[in-house]
């Protein structure tokens, strides 16, 4: 009986084994899937997005189509961020007696909030919030630019156009 089960062909056995799964898996489905794990480190290696110079920024928990006319990043503000924002220089920002009076203010306004950013890397466009840029960018903060750049870049790396005015 046993000789039977390994008689059979290949797709019809019971156990499962990674690397056969992967070969026997077409060369698209492949790429997808490695795209998919790609997008999930870079939204998992401390990428951050970030709209105003009097808030923090927040941790990018998403990233999709990277390098295309629909790249779009997700960030959300976490407890950490806040945290580490309020211990950095934002309770002058924000003018908080304290660190402590900072993050239950700042988690109390944003912990949770999402920042969206959709860039079309053939164009040179981002969106950023509510705010909409095309490269090359002002690098300060009351243009929004110091902001756009480096999501721009982080959407569309393989762009080669001017991104920041210098």
């Amino acid at each position: 009986m046993p000789s039977q089960v390994w008689n059979k062909p290949k797709s019809h056995r019971r156990s499962f084994s990674a690397p056969l799964a992967l070969r026997q898996m077409s060369p698209t489905r492949a790429i997808l899937l490695a795209a998919g794990f790609s997008s999930f480190a870079t939204a998992t290696s401390g990428a951050e997005l970030q709209t105003s110079c009097i808030e923090p920024p927040a941790t990018v928990i998403e990233i999709t189509g990277v390098n295309t006319k629909h790249a779009r990043a997700t960030a959300k503000f976490t407890e950490p961020d806040i945290v580490k924002a309020c211990h950095e220089g934002y309770v002058a920002q924000g003018g908080y007696a304290s660190p402590e009076e900072c993050i239950r203010q700042t988690k109390a306004d944003l912990l949770g909030d999402a920042i969206r950013a959709e860039a079309n890397c053939s164009k040179g466009t981002i969106k950023l919030g509510q705010m909409s840029f095309k490269m090359p960018v002002e690098s300060n903060c009351a243009s929004g630019g110091i902001f756009a750049a480096p999501a721009f870049t982080m959407l569309c790396p393989k762009y080669r156009g001017k991104v920041v005015n210098e």
